[in-house]
Protein backbone atom coordinates (compact mmCIF):
# COMPACT_ATOMS: atom_id res chain seq x y z
CA UNK A 1 0.00 0.00 0.00
CA UNK A 2 1.80 3.36 -0.63
CA UNK A 3 1.83 5.44 2.11
CA UNK A 4 0.77 9.42 1.94
CA UNK A 5 2.97 11.88 3.07
CA UNK A 6 2.54 13.74 5.87
CA UNK A 7 0.57 16.94 4.74
CA UNK A 8 -0.11 20.40 6.43
CA UNK A 9 -3.59 20.06 7.48
CA UNK A 10 -6.22 22.29 6.45
CA UNK A 11 -6.84 25.18 7.35
CA UNK A 12 -8.91 25.54 10.91
CA UNK A 13 -8.74 21.48 10.88
CA UNK A 14 -7.45 21.88 14.22
CA UNK A 15 -10.22 24.14 15.82
CA UNK A 16 -12.61 21.89 14.10
CA UNK A 17 -11.48 18.87 15.71
CA UNK A 18 -11.38 20.64 19.42
CA UNK A 19 -14.74 21.70 18.37
CA UNK A 20 -16.34 18.86 16.86
CA UNK A 21 -14.91 15.77 17.95
CA UNK A 22 -11.57 13.86 16.49
CA UNK A 23 -12.15 12.15 13.59
CA UNK A 24 -11.48 8.56 12.20
CA UNK A 25 -8.53 8.79 10.02
CA UNK A 26 -8.51 6.15 7.07
CA UNK A 27 -6.55 6.23 3.71
CA UNK A 28 -7.97 4.53 0.51
CA UNK A 29 -5.95 3.69 -2.16
CA UNK A 30 -7.37 3.23 -6.42
CA UNK A 31 -6.17 2.28 -9.13
CA UNK A 32 -7.21 4.33 -11.74
CA UNK A 33 -6.36 5.20 -15.28
CA UNK A 34 -4.29 8.37 -16.59
CA UNK A 35 -7.49 10.38 -17.61
CA UNK A 36 -8.72 9.99 -13.98
CA UNK A 37 -5.04 10.96 -12.89
CA UNK A 38 -5.12 13.95 -15.14
CA UNK A 39 -8.30 14.75 -13.81
CA UNK A 40 -7.26 14.98 -10.00
CA UNK A 41 -4.27 17.00 -11.18
CA UNK A 42 -6.62 19.78 -12.75
CA UNK A 43 -8.88 19.76 -9.33
CA UNK A 44 -5.87 20.10 -6.89
CA UNK A 45 -4.82 23.45 -8.92
CA UNK A 46 -8.24 24.70 -7.73
CA UNK A 47 -9.22 23.09 -4.30
CA UNK A 48 -7.35 22.19 -0.93
CA UNK A 49 -9.52 19.14 -0.63
CA UNK A 50 -13.54 18.42 -0.22
CA UNK A 51 -16.07 18.52 2.49
CA UNK A 52 -18.50 15.36 2.67
CA UNK A 53 -21.83 16.53 3.80
CA UNK A 54 -23.48 13.61 5.94
CA UNK A 55 -26.33 15.26 6.15
CA UNK A 56 -29.30 14.25 8.39
CA UNK A 57 -32.37 15.19 8.83
CA UNK A 58 -34.64 15.44 11.86
CA UNK A 59 -36.35 12.06 10.87
CA UNK A 60 -33.47 11.03 11.13
CA UNK A 61 -32.94 10.26 7.18
CA UNK A 62 -29.86 11.08 4.73
CA UNK A 63 -29.89 13.48 2.47
CA UNK A 64 -28.63 12.19 -1.17
CA UNK A 65 -28.77 13.79 -4.68
CA UNK A 66 -28.39 13.50 -7.96
CA UNK A 67 -27.07 16.22 -10.71
CA UNK A 68 -28.72 16.23 -14.34
CA UNK A 69 -25.57 14.50 -16.35
CA UNK A 70 -25.23 11.52 -13.94
CA UNK A 71 -25.83 8.18 -14.87
CA UNK A 72 -29.93 7.83 -14.80
CA UNK A 73 -30.73 6.66 -10.96
CA UNK A 74 -27.27 7.65 -9.67
CA UNK A 75 -27.61 9.56 -6.48
CA UNK A 76 -24.73 10.65 -3.65
CA UNK A 77 -24.23 12.65 -0.41
CA UNK A 78 -22.76 15.83 -1.32
CA UNK A 79 -19.54 17.56 -1.51
CA UNK A 80 -17.96 20.26 -2.11
CA UNK A 81 -14.39 21.55 -2.58
CA UNK A 82 -12.53 23.88 -0.38
CA UNK A 83 -10.94 26.84 -1.74
CA UNK A 84 -7.38 27.45 -1.09
CA UNK A 85 -6.44 28.75 2.32
CA UNK A 86 -10.76 28.83 3.43
CA UNK A 87 -11.21 27.65 6.59
CA UNK A 88 -12.66 24.01 7.13
CA UNK A 89 -15.28 24.88 9.02
CA UNK A 90 -16.70 27.80 6.96
CA UNK A 91 -15.90 26.13 3.74
CA UNK A 92 -18.68 23.10 5.30
CA UNK A 93 -21.01 25.71 6.10
CA UNK A 94 -21.10 27.49 2.42
CA UNK A 95 -21.12 24.39 0.52
CA UNK A 96 -24.33 23.43 2.48
CA UNK A 97 -26.02 26.83 2.18
CA UNK A 98 -24.87 26.50 -1.92
CA UNK A 99 -26.10 23.13 -2.28
CA UNK A 100 -29.47 22.46 -0.42
CA UNK A 101 -30.03 26.23 0.06
CA UNK A 102 -30.47 27.04 4.06
CA UNK A 103 -27.96 26.77 7.26
CA UNK A 104 -27.40 23.71 8.93
CA UNK A 105 -26.07 22.75 12.37
CA UNK A 106 -22.88 20.84 11.87
CA UNK A 107 -22.97 17.87 14.31
CA UNK A 108 -19.85 16.66 14.49
CA UNK A 109 -16.35 16.03 12.12
CA UNK A 110 -16.92 12.02 11.66
CA UNK A 111 -13.83 11.49 10.12
CA UNK A 112 -10.61 12.17 7.34
CA UNK A 113 -10.38 10.11 4.34
CA UNK A 114 -6.63 10.80 2.53
CA UNK A 115 -7.28 9.13 -0.92
CA UNK A 116 -4.43 8.15 -3.11
CA UNK A 117 -5.23 7.61 -6.57
CA UNK A 118 -2.53 5.63 -8.83
CA UNK A 119 -1.79 4.87 -12.50
CA UNK A 120 1.27 2.96 -13.03
CA UNK A 121 4.55 4.64 -10.91
CA UNK A 122 2.77 7.97 -10.39
CA UNK A 123 0.17 8.43 -7.42
CA UNK A 124 -1.97 11.95 -6.44
CA UNK A 125 -3.42 12.36 -2.40
CA UNK A 126 -6.53 14.47 -2.07
CA UNK A 127 -8.42 14.90 1.15
CA UNK A 128 -12.21 14.37 2.32
CA UNK A 129 -13.40 15.66 5.09
CA UNK A 130 -16.98 13.60 6.43
CA UNK A 131 -18.92 16.62 8.89
CA UNK A 132 -22.27 15.27 10.40
CA UNK A 133 -25.08 17.80 9.52
CA UNK A 134 -28.25 18.43 10.85
CA UNK A 135 -31.06 19.76 8.56
CA UNK A 136 -34.60 20.81 8.99
CA UNK A 137 -37.37 19.10 7.03
CA UNK A 138 -37.79 21.77 4.64
CA UNK A 139 -37.57 21.88 0.79
CA UNK A 140 -33.76 22.12 -0.39
CA UNK A 141 -33.18 24.26 -3.12
CA UNK A 142 -29.19 24.49 -4.65
CA UNK A 143 -28.74 28.64 -4.51
CA UNK A 144 -26.00 27.75 -6.76
CA UNK A 145 -26.90 26.69 -10.07
CA UNK A 146 -23.89 25.55 -11.75
CA UNK A 147 -23.80 22.73 -9.43
CA UNK A 148 -27.04 21.08 -11.87
CA UNK A 149 -28.45 19.50 -8.85
CA UNK A 150 -31.43 17.71 -10.36
CA UNK A 151 -33.31 15.86 -7.46
CA UNK A 152 -32.67 14.94 -3.61
CA UNK A 153 -33.99 11.83 -1.52
CA UNK A 154 -33.86 11.07 1.90
CA UNK A 155 -32.58 7.75 3.03
CA UNK A 156 -32.45 5.62 6.02
CA UNK A 157 -28.73 4.57 7.34
CA UNK A 158 -28.75 1.49 5.71
CA UNK A 159 -29.55 3.06 2.45
CA UNK A 160 -26.49 4.71 2.04
CA UNK A 161 -24.51 1.28 1.82
CA UNK A 162 -27.46 0.38 -1.41
CA UNK A 163 -25.81 4.05 -2.89
CA UNK A 164 -22.09 3.02 -1.84
CA UNK A 165 -23.38 -0.49 -3.77
CA UNK A 166 -24.37 1.44 -7.06
CA UNK A 167 -22.05 3.41 -7.37
CA UNK A 168 -19.32 0.34 -7.16
CA UNK A 169 -20.84 -1.20 -9.92
CA UNK A 170 -21.19 1.42 -12.64
CA UNK A 171 -20.19 1.14 -16.05
CA UNK A 172 -15.87 1.39 -17.09
CA UNK A 173 -16.77 5.19 -17.89
CA UNK A 174 -17.61 6.28 -14.28
CA UNK A 175 -16.22 3.47 -12.56
CA UNK A 176 -12.80 5.18 -11.25
CA UNK A 177 -15.45 8.07 -10.03
CA UNK A 178 -17.64 5.66 -8.51
CA UNK A 179 -15.70 3.52 -6.33
CA UNK A 180 -13.87 6.95 -5.41
CA UNK A 181 -17.50 8.09 -4.46
CA UNK A 182 -18.74 5.18 -2.78
CA UNK A 183 -15.96 5.13 -0.35
CA UNK A 184 -17.48 8.11 1.93
CA UNK A 185 -20.65 6.47 2.10
CA UNK A 186 -19.51 3.13 3.77
CA UNK A 187 -16.82 5.18 6.08
CA UNK A 188 -19.83 7.58 7.40
CA UNK A 189 -22.19 4.14 7.88
CA UNK A 190 -19.06 2.58 9.71
CA UNK A 191 -18.60 5.52 11.84
CA UNK A 192 -21.83 6.18 12.61
CA UNK A 193 -22.82 2.80 13.85
CA UNK A 194 -19.76 2.54 15.65
CA UNK A 195 -20.82 5.70 17.49
CA UNK A 196 -24.33 4.87 18.06
CA UNK A 197 -25.30 7.36 15.97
Amino acid sequence: MTIVPTEDEQAGYEQAVARYGTPVVRQEVYQVTPVTLDYWRRVRRQRSAEVVMVVRTVGGRFVIHTKSFYPSGVYRMMTGGIKLGEDLKEAARREALEEIGHDVTIERLLAVQRHVFECGDECLSFTSYLFLMAAEDKPFQATDTTEDIADYRHVPLVGLIKVAEQLESLPPDWIDWGRFRASAHRLAVEVLISNGS
